[in-house]
Parts: C-alpha cells; structure tokens; sequence
C-alpha cells in the first residue's frame, strides 16, 4: 500500500532517478538539480508530493504558485503502478492546496507526442489551451 507524503529534498536521489526513468518526462541538469529542486520546495513548502510504497518512491508531483496562477510539474507514477488512482490522488492533493491559497487556475506544459499524459490531464478535466504558445528565454548558461 502506498502513501502520499510531502516531497523532501532527502529523497532526492529517489527522485531524480524515478524522473529520469519515465518516458515523457523532460528533466535538465539545471532546473532539476538537486539545489534548484531544494529552493523550488523551499518556494512551494505545501504543494510537492510523493507517493510511496515502502521506501520506494513510485510517484511524484510538483505544484508551485506564482501569486496568480498554480503550475504543475513532474506528475509521474512509475510505469507498474499506474491505473491504480496514484497520479488522480496526488494531483488532487495538491489541487486542495491551491484551492487553500486561492488559485482559480492551473497550468502546466505537456510534450505534444505525450499521448498518455494528456488522456490523463484530459480524463482529469484540464483541457488543451490551443490559442495560446509556450516561448522562453535562457538567461545564461
């Protein structure tokens, strides 16, 4: 049985290898190192999770809220475990903690090939955004 638990940065190594074990999911040495990934949750102390089974770590989800909108990164449930309701539990734990700050809105970015992701965003009640881009800025290296 597993349990949903706050993210820590001491499962880091846990996290970080189940990320870059899961198709479909894009990690970089910068934004997903573990020093930018201890200030994220020093940011959003109530709105990371991980669902554990054990002392495996089989799912993962990251909410950070900016003062105006809620975003969503890295919900992911390891492949043996899915179709169970783990990814649905963990996204809507952190869905009660936007609603506590007052976040009418969510987005988040999903690869376009991510047929798997977007059924599930889809079944959940997000939708596609068709009229709006993504466009970035890299500020230094």
């Amino acid at each position: 049985m597993y349990k949903i638990k706050k993210m820590d940065i001491k499962n880091y190594e846990k996290i970080i290898s189940l990320w870059q074990n899961t198709e479909g999911i894009g990690i970089n040495e910068y934004d997903d190192s573990k020093k930018s990934i201890k200030k994220f949750l020093e940011k959003n102390p109530n709105t990371c999770f991980i669902a554990e089974n054990g002392t495996e770590i089989i799912g993962t989800i990251m909410g950070g809220y900016d003062g105006r909108r809620g975003l969503i990164y890295h919900l992911m449930v390891k492949q043996e475990y899915r179709n169970q309701g783990i990814g649905k539990k963990l996204l809507e734990k952190v869905e009660k903690c936007f609603i506590k700050e007052g976040v009418r809105r969510i987005y988040l970015v999903l690869f376009k090939e991510n047929e798997t992701g977007r059924m599930f965003w889809e079944n959940n009640g997000y939708e596609v955004r068709d009229f709006l881009e993504l466009m970035s800025k890299q500020l230094f290296e």
